[in-house]
């Protein structure tokens, strides 16, 4: 019977209803099958399911006796290593750590409307979707004084040091980030491979077999390669089509000239942080005679789990063995002591994470053994997803503020992505407002494909230049996607906060825009190869990995080897350069974006769509022939 409260409620009698539509003729059923004359019949039904039943039965006993015998859980581990700050919540939130850095940056500019821009941050209710707009304000407004725009980088790494926490590996060093790893005083053993080939005639090659599309995926082959005239040539041709800019064509052939004199990178020395990197210039700068100090994984561990040790490390050693180059990493032992080469893979490596101190002291001692002449590079080339792209940025940000302290001549180098706010050149944004409807727009397509969108689709890629003091004009492009992500943006951001302090105190900072690459890791998705494959559409070259490898490598090469570039910070007055954001408008490989439209991540399905059309075509046009030739045999 219900309880008087209860049979006021509508619900509670749909509930009794229910129950007794289902419930009581079952239970009827059940007795009718057992005293019933049908009871043999139900017996008969019932007895080939019962050892299922039965066994179903008991599973579910031992679950439930498991649950609740089962031991207490583990206490959490302590952490090691770097870690976000500890909120009101007790959580380690990404988002909030987003919030505050960023706020930081603003604050720093020293103006009213960074100010603003500070406490306006602060209040986003959704960081993972509004991200993206604080972005595009930090650099706006910084791009409006050279003191504005250093000022923030210098409070956002500020904050990142002096918030963010480390606890060594035996707990015994815990706090903020950068005051807590300076205590670490330990160190690696250094280990060293040199190549057995010879630096003479040396040639810079690039391979290059036209741009990536789904209709040729394949590396170019062993004879597609540009050398000599065929590499300046082509730089030449990648500059007039707008895929590069042509001070980044200009640095292209001095790096083709350089070795075409007999040259090698016998002086310079490479620190690559994430040496193992698909991205990076490692294999590239051992051909060419540098040697690479790198820095990466320890063996026992990966994505997905422990991994053989020498797997790593037996690749780089190698590739280093069969070079003119050499190379120099750490070890958990004297090299002396390893019984094999085996064992010397396994002692190998080291982890940024956990790690930075003893990297840091490590990289300090190996540059005291070098020649005062001999030209010094350190550059991060690290990735991992999510918030552990944010623990490598500052963990690499740190090591390189302390060799560039304690070898002041030390360049510093990053591979900037496309999907980004860059200042750009005056040329590439005149371009991009020129392209803006030359293509099917002319008949009202691209605007209508925006408008059916909802303003979605064909997205503008250019915005009114920023008025800076002094009257200069500062163009930006907006390539920002929110799908990429916070935590990668912030990370990039810091990587862009480092170039711009070093570039202020005079150092050569090789960070200028990479293409969009057909990687393995993007062309996987089935979608966005699509989506590259109809990009040519809008004026876009897609670099094929060992093409971008190569083309950004020379770039890095032409840096460190021209002390007359624009990436050297002692030569910012001759470029005109007054803000430091504009070192990132330099020598651009952007491969077309600059001079589109439309934002890259605006151009997904419309590309896609015209990918597919493209395939259609000739079907299409088959038919129609077919149709008319039907026609006129009729007629």
């Amino acid at each position: 019977m219900l309880a008087p409260t209860a049979s006021k409620t509508w619900q509670c009698g749909m509930m009794a209803i229910s129950w007794a539509l289902v419930e009581v003729p079952r239970y009827c059923f059940y007795l009718n099958g057992l005293l019933g004359p049908g009871g043999q019949t139900a017996s008969r039904a019932y007895v080939p399911g019962s050892p299922f039943m039965y066994m179903n039965m008991v599973s579910n006993r031992k679950s439930a006796f498991k649950k609740r015998f089962a031991p207490p859980p583990e206490p959490p581990k302590a952490p090691v290593g770097v870690e976000f700050p500890i909120d009101d919540k007790g959580g380690r939130s990404t988002s909030e750590v987003g919030k505050q850095v960023f706020a930081a940056a603003f604050a720093g500019m020293g103006t009213p409307e960074g100010k603003a821009a500070s406490a306006k941050c602060l209040g986003v209710k959704n960081w993972r979707f509004g991200y993206n707009k604080q972005i595009v304000s930090l650099v706006r407004l910084g791009c409006e004084s050279p003191k504005a725009a250093l000022g923030s980088a210098q409070a956002g790494l500020k904050w990142m040091n002096e918030h963010m926490v480390f606890h060594s590996a035996d707990q015994k060093l815990q706090g903020p980030f950068e005051a807590t790893v300076d205590k670490v005083k330990e160190s690696f053993h250094t280990g060293e491979v040199k190549g057995t080939k010879s630096r003479a005639g040396l040639m810079y090659q690039i391979p290059y077999d036209g741009g990536w599309h789904p209709t040729k995926p394949h590396p170019p082959p062993a004879d597609k390669v540009l050398s000599k005239d065929a590499l300046k040539d082509q730089a030449t041709k990648w500059a007039a089509a707008g895929i590069i800019e042509p001070d980044a064509a200009q640095a292209l052939c001095f790096t083709s000239d350089y070795f075409a004199a007999g040259k090698s990178l016998e002086d310079v020395y490479v620190v690559m942080i994430g040496a193992g990197s698909a991205m990076g210039p490692f294999p590239k700068l051992l051909e060419m005679g540098a040697t690479v100090v790198a820095i990466d994984i320890p063996g026992g561990w990966g994505k997905g789990g422990p991994r053989p040790t020498y797997t790593l490390w037996k690749r780089l050693c190698e590739t280093a063995k069969a070079s003119p180059g050499a190379l120099i990493f750490p070890l958990s032992k004297p090299q002396s002591e390893c019984k094999t080469e085996q064992d010397m893979y396994e002692s190998a490596g080291c982890d940024l994470m956990k790690q930075p101190g003893e990297i840091a002291n490590w990289l300090v001692e190996w540059q005291k053994k070098l020649p005062s002449s001999a030209k010094v590079m350190i550059g991060n080339y690290t990735y991992l997803d999510g918030e552990l792209h944010v623990k490598l940025a500052l963990c690499a940000d740190y090591c390189i503020a302390r060799l560039r302290k304690a070898r002041p001549s030390t360049g510093v180098a990053f591979l900037c992505t496309p999907t980004d706010i860059h200042v750009c050149t005056d040329a590439s944004d005149a371009a991009a407002r020129a392209n803006y409807g030359s293509g099917f727009g002319s008949l009202g397509l691209e605007k209508l494909a925006n408008l059916l969108s909802g303003g979605k689709f064909l997205i503008k890629n250019f915005s009114e230049p920023v008025q800076a003091q002094g009257g200069k004009s500062i163009k930006l492009v907006d390539g920002l996607s929110v799908a990429q992500g916070p935590n990668y943006a912030l990370a990039k951001r810091m990587q862009h906060w480092r170039a711009q302090v070093e570039y202020d105190a005079g150092a050569t900072v090789s960070s200028m825009v990479a293409p969009s690459t057909a990687t393995l890791s993007v062309i996987h998705n089935k979608t966005f190869a699509w989506a590259y494959g109809g990009m040519p559409y809008f004026k876009y070259e897609i670099f094929k990995q060992e093409t971008t490898n190569a083309v950004m490598a020379a770039m890095l090469m032409h840096d460190i080897l021209d002390d007359k570039g624009p990436k050297n910070g002692k030569n910012r007055a001759q470029f005109k350069i007054d803000n430091t954001l504009e070192l990132f408008s330099t020598q651009a490989v952007h491969g077309g974006l600059w001079r589109s439209p439309y934002k890259v991540d605006s151009l997904g399905e419309v590309s896609a769509l015209i990918y597919f059309g493209g395939l259609a075509a000739p079907y299409l046009a088959a038919l129609a022939a077919l149709g008319g030739a039907a026609a006129f045999y009729l007629v």
